[in-house]
């Protein structure tokens, strides 16, 4: 269905090398680039435990959506991703991830996703995967990076449930941290830094944060036009059943989604990704 350009780590499997009573890391990369204008994955490079599948898309759309995949089956400490996408001029792409990611319990050190992203002239490119599970103990550090052009769109959303509510597990220790860097041209235009550390856990239930809330989101609409979609984005989330709040400013459209558990917080975010243009990328209806 695409013309694609696919390098992956194919070879011989090596050994590992890993001293007695050291655990082996998972570590992956994808690279890809989209052509403008209709014509589909110019590149797709995967190596290690990160994959990329494109499912066929039946809409009219011209959406192109990449399923990211953790063959790991989740991250930990010393675990390390990196995920880069280039969407040229006129493309339309979306990054998604095949199911919620999971942080477990980190017996030293930190899991690391970075991720960068390019947008070129008029081309639409969206960083929406499904939530993060971080699990008591867990050690995580990410990164999103952005540079784009002036007359393209992007949006990217981050959610984290915190532990596994079925189960009643409480998050009470461990650290996240989250560091967004957003470029339109050659200006900074957005930065952001979330950390969770220490004592923090223990205030997370004051009215200030989250306030008992068990999941949280950050969205971040970059377009022209972000402004004129900011009452629909507030309508949106008054009627979602969530703690939330919506701003808009100089071609970008902010919120911030505080849910009861990780079922009511997707349910707000799919109403919200409707209200800004986009679509929920379907393997989240999975």
């Amino acid at each position: 269905m695409y013309d694609v350009a696919s390098r992956s780590d194919a070879g011989p499997v090596a050994s590992t090398g890993c001293p007695s009573g050291r655990l082996q890391r998972a570590d992956g990369e994808i690279r890809l680039a989209f052509a403008g204008a209709g014509g589909g994955v110019r590149e797709a490079y995967q190596q290690g435990s990160a994959k990329v599948r494109f499912p066929r898309n039946y809409e009219a759309d011209g959406m192109i959506e990449a399923v990211l995949l953790n063959t790991a089956g989740g991250v930990t400490g010393g675990d390390r991703f990196r995920i880069s996408a280039e969407a040229g001029e006129r493309s339309a792409a979306v990054l998604t991830t095949q199911a919620a990611e999971k942080a477990y319990r980190s017996t030293g050190g930190e899991a690391r996703i970075d991720v960068t992203l390019v947008a070129a002239s008029g081309a639409r490119l969206g960083w929406l995967p499904q939530e993060t599970i971080l699990f008591d103990g867990a050690r995580l550090a990410r990164t999103l990076t952005l540079s784009c052009d002036g007359c393209a769109e992007a949006l990217l959303c981050e959610a984290v449930v915190l532990g596994r509510t079925a189960s009643g597990e409480r998050v009470r220790q461990g650290r996240l941290t989250d560091r967004w860097r957003i470029r339109r041209g050659d200006r900074l235009v957005y930065a952001d830094d979330l950390r969770i550390d220490g004592a923090a856990w223990e205030h997370l239930a004051g009215p200030a944060t989250l306030a008992g809330g068990r999941a949280f989101a950050s969205l971040l609409l970059v377009a022209g036009d972000a402004g004129s979609r900011l009452d629909r984005a507030r309508s949106a989330l008054d009627g979602a059943g969530v703690r939330a709040g919506a701003s808009a400013w100089d071609g970008l459209l902010s919120a911030r989604v505080v849910a009861g558990d990780g079922a009511g917080l997707r349910q707000a975010l799919c109403r919200l990704f409707a209200a800004t243009g986009w679509a929920a990328p379907r393997s989240w209806m999975i």
